[in-house]
């Protein structure tokens, strides 16, 4: 079986991120051949640190430029038509493959399964929305694939998490980390930074380093590649008891290893955020903004399910924390809050996986038709 994956960059690596892990996660099936149509291979690229190419093939994954399509003009290759064809994001299938799609289905073979896969959210219209069949004027449907955090929905992205997180230190972060401090400073903490640029770390910065002076703790800040920490404000938290450490741009497997051996960790969009979760460690989710407000409530769905059965303080200060809040309101929180970080994330395993959710799904598609 072939599964065909499209992926428009929309955000910066999210999407791409999304894609990658999900086209990793299902070429581990030996039954299945992955092809992964992306309009920038460079992001692609680059998430995979150099191996989007060569080690996809090695995968079984066949990674393709948008244009590859494109060059196929008016013709109609029904030979190239996947079994599963997966739209992500709401991104628009070239039309010749659309055209090619309804053919495939006109000359008496099985119309390919076509999956709109939507971008994650908590809000409870999702559970009806999701495998909701939209019929299309070429006569074909397309099912709506929402990720999301019930048992109604389509879980979210697992990807091979243990294996990678119990590696030793990643060649790339290799020369960043030093267990030695730990050692050295049995109440050192870690922190990483992953934002978008309007993030307001400064003052949030700040806050975190006067938290740090009155417990005593020693901080490293890993600040991944691109964020916007100034040199200015790194000077002039020189002396206190953080420590910044500037990361290159890592491979996707190696920040995940980086979110598991953090105690906090900022990210941002849809891909880190995940990852976060899976983590089982304190986060801020850094939605990305839309002009219209739609963030907030999709913020606030999230949160008031994430602190179901809190203490009634630390939802109140985690939500707070969550928008912002200075670190020094609520970092006497954090042992509280890794312990129910390490629940949500074994909630989210109990609820299922987004691969596991969207194979069975498929096999109870190809029973009916």
């Amino acid at each position: 079986m072939r599964w065909d994956i499209f992926c428009q960059i929309v955000d910066n690596y999210g999407d791409a991120g999304v894609c990658w892990r999900l086209a990793r996660s299902l070429s581990k099936r030996d039954d299945i051949r992955i092809r992964l149509f992306c309009d920038d291979l460079k992001v692609l690229d680059k998430i995979a640190h150099g191996d989007a190419i060569k080690t996809g093939a090695a995968l079984g994954i066949e990674v393709l430029p948008w244009s590859y399509l494109e060059d196929l003009g008016n013709t109609k290759p029904t030979d190239l038509i996947g079994d599963v064809v997966i739209e992500a994001f709401a991104c628009h299938i070239p039309k010749n493959y659309l055209d090619a799609m309804c053919l495939e289905g006109s000359q008496g073979s099985a119309k390919p399964l076509w999956i709109n896969l939507e971008y994650l959210t908590a809000e409870p219209w999702a559970d009806e929305m999701h495998l909701m069949p939209s019929p299309q004027n070429n006569n074909l449907s397309k099912f709506f694939y929402f990720p999301g955090f019930t048992e109604k929905t389509g879980g979210v992205t697992l990807g091979d998490w243990d294996n990678v997180t119990a590696r030793d230190v990643p060649i790339s972060l290799a020369p960043y980390w030093d267990d030695r401090l730990e050692a050295s400073y049995p109440t050192v903490r870690r922190v990483s930074i992953f934002n978008y640029s309007h993030a307001p770390l400064e003052n949030w910065l700040k806050s975190l380093a006067m938290a740090a002076h009155n417990s005593g703790e020693l901080i490293d800040i890993y600040v991944c590649a691109n964020q916007n920490i100034s040199v200015e404000l790194i000077q002039s938290l020189k002396g206190s008891p953080l420590r910044f450490i500037q990361l290159p741009f890592i491979p996707q497997e190696d920040y995940d290893w980086l979110l598991s051996r953090c105690d906090l960790n900022l990210v941002r969009g849809e891909d880190s955020f995940v990852r976060a979760q899976w983590a089982g460690q304190p986060f801020i989710w850094d939605i990305y903004p839309q002009s219209d407000g739609a963030h907030e409530i999709k913020l606030d769905a999230f949160l008031d399910l994430y602190w179901k059965g809190g203490s009634s303080a630390l939802i109140s200060q985690g939500k707070a924390a969550m928008k912002w809040s200075e670190p020094h309101q609520w970092w006497a929180l954090m042992a509280e809050w890794t312990q129910h970080s390490a629940s949500w994330s074994e909630k989210l395993r109990a609820l299922g996986h987004l691969e596991g959710k969207i194979l069975d799904f498929v096999k109870s598609q190809e029973i009916s038709r």
